[in-house]
């Protein structure tokens, strides 16, 4: 049973998986970044659009973004910080990925609201790599 891309220690079904195929409802910011990150390894834009709203989704171009998660490698996501109240949540993360042989990554406070039972990502802060 492949492993989750998350790097949850989990396999896939059992973790994002339960998300992006099966539409189970992330519990927590936490859980639905990181089915976020394994979308984004999947290139599945539509699930990346359906776990947004705004300000993000207002800036959000889905054909670039799935331009450029098909051709990166993925590397591993590392979560720095998980914290939340009952409807408003932020992660801290980075996602590593190779992009024509180069490694980079994305350091972000990601910002997460609960509306009618749900989290969504609304907005996202890059932090510096240093």
């Amino acid at each position: 049973m492949p492993s989750c891309p998350c790097n949850s220690n989990k396999p896939y079904s059992e973790c994002c998986g339960s998300y992006i195929d099966d539409g189970k409802i992330p519990a927590t910011p936490e859980q639905l970044m990181r089915s976020r990150y394994t979308a984004y390894t999947q290139a599945n834009i539509e699930y990346i659009l359906q776990t947004m709203k705004a300000p993000a989704a207002n800036r959000f171009d889905a054909q670039s973004a799935k331009h450029w998660a098909s051709k990166v490698k993925w590397l591993g996501l590392k979560v720095l910080h998980s914290s939340g109240t009952e409807n408003k949540g932020q992660v801290e993360f980075i996602a590593y990925f190779s992009e024509d042989g180069k490694e980079d990554c994305i350091h972000e406070l990601s910002d997460f609201h609960q509306i009618e039972n749900r989290w969504y990502y609304v907005d996202g802060k890059h932090r510096d790599q240093g």
